[in-house]
């Protein structure tokens, strides 16, 4: 062999943005001069230097080169131990190459950085946080997080509260802020606070952040329930002072003349029916348009005598009336009267039957006028009915017709 190669140490250890180095001797076996080129392999050639990296010799001599090992501190060289070699090459003799084989430990190195994303936070009971943890050694870390602040206002919880960070990575902690005590209203409060980062390898790291806490009730809630106030007081008052005094006016008007003439009607019916003769018809209010078809299957109306019955909720029996025997009574006009305002239904029935039902909310006299009668045989009953709370007691129905025998 042409070249021969040996290293000062074959175990070295540098800490990452330190140096190490170590010597080579290199012997010339040839028998001409030869140049004779050093290189280093393994992982640890990307921060090496060879220093000179080439060596000229005369045959049987020796030179020697120094091999600087500079890591760089940072989390790209981890920690531990490096094989490495350092091959040499003779130019004259390209088969002639030695190479020799050491070891480089990288020593372990901590450097955590710790970031409070937002600084500031706001909100009336709790505010939440975001703390990224950085990793910037070459060992991993196991990470804890604490809390306090110096008015004791604050509680803090954080999710988690240890994690293990691996070299050149990031963790990230949640972290909630809780007022001890809320306010309804007044000025916003200040809580500054700071968290202590830390791990069993190194100081923790101080980080400052501050809590705004407003109250439950803001100024925006306030002044648009304050301005819901006022303008529901205005529109009380125009109602009572303006409005409703205009429609109470207006709606007295508007019944005053129907209802009298549908007393005046009422005064005739009740003439015609203790004086016999010939009934006419109910006028007040608008005509509901009338069926063509019978209720109760049909009937003469012609001959017989007039009837005419109110029935009401007065007592002793004068909702119903039970037509005689041998008798056959045509109803050709029905009168609805709901003069009190009263609520509810009111119904026109034979023997049970209903034959016709109205609300007594949507009038207050209601005529109906058949041109086929509603006919009720002896011993039949034409009667009233409510439903109502307060048992209807101004609700009634006038029915008007003829009355023969059978």
């Amino acid at each position: 062999m042409s070249t021969t190669a040996i290293l000062e140490t074959r175990s070295l250890a540098v800490e990452p943005g330190g140096e190490t180095a170590v010597g080579i001797r290199v012997k010339n076996n040839g028998q001409v001069v030869d140049q004779f080129a050093l290189q280093v392999l393994g992982d640890p050639a990307a921060w090496a230097v060879v220093d000179p990296p080439t060596l000229s010799l005369f045959p049987g001599t020796e030179g020697s080169a120094t091999i600087r090992f500079r890591p760089p501190r940072d989390a790209t060289v981890t920690a531990g131990e490096r094989p490495f070699g350092v091959r040499v090459v003779s130019h004259e003799d390209p088969n002639g190459v030695a190479v020799e084989e050491g070891t480089v430990a990288v020593e372990p190195f901590h450097q955590t950085s710790a970031e409070l994303v937002p600084r500031n936070s706001r909100g009336s009971r709790s505010a939440t946080h975001e703390l990224a943890i950085d990793n910037r050694g070459n060992v991993p870390a196991q990470v804890y997080v604490r809390g306090q602040d110096p008015d004791g206002a604050l509680t803090f919880r954080f999710r988690p509260a240890s994690l293990p960070v691996n070299a050149g990575r990031a963790g990230f902690v949640q972290v909630r802020v809780t007022a001890r005590a809320t306010f309804l209203s007044g000025p916003q409060r200040s809580h500054p606070f700071q968290l202590q980062v830390g791990s069993v390898d190194e100081p923790p790291i101080p980080i400052d952040g501050t809590m705004v806490q407003g109250p439950l009730v803001s100024r925006v809630v306030r002044n648009t329930a304050a301005l819901a106030a006022v303008a529901l007081v205005g529109a009380l008052l125009l109602w009572f002072l303006a409005l409703k005094p205009s429609v109470q006016s207006a709606a007295r008007e508007a019944v005053a003349t129907p209802l009298a003439q549908q007393s005046s009607a009422i005064a005739a019916l009740q003439k015609q029916a203790a004086g016999g003769g010939q009934t006419p018809k109910p006028s007040g209010g608008t005509p509901t348009p009338a069926p063509t078809a019978s209720l109760s299957g049909g009937g003469n109306t012609a001959g017989g005598q007039s009837f005419a019955r109110r029935l009401d909720q007065s007592g002793g029996g004068r909702n119903q009336y039970k037509v005689p025997v041998g008798t056959t009574v045509s109803i050709t006009d029905v009168v609805f009267q709901n003069p009190g305002g009263d609520h509810g239904t009111v119904q026109l029935q034979r023997d049970g039957t209903t034959l016709l039902v109205e609300n007594l909310d949507n009038f207050r006299d209601l005529d109906y006028h058949f041109v086929s009668p509603i006919t009720a045989s002896g011993n039949q009953t034409i009667g009233m009915s409510v439903q109502c709370p307060n048992g209807c007691p101004s609700a009634g129905i006038y029915v008007n017709g003829t009355e023969r025998p059978s």
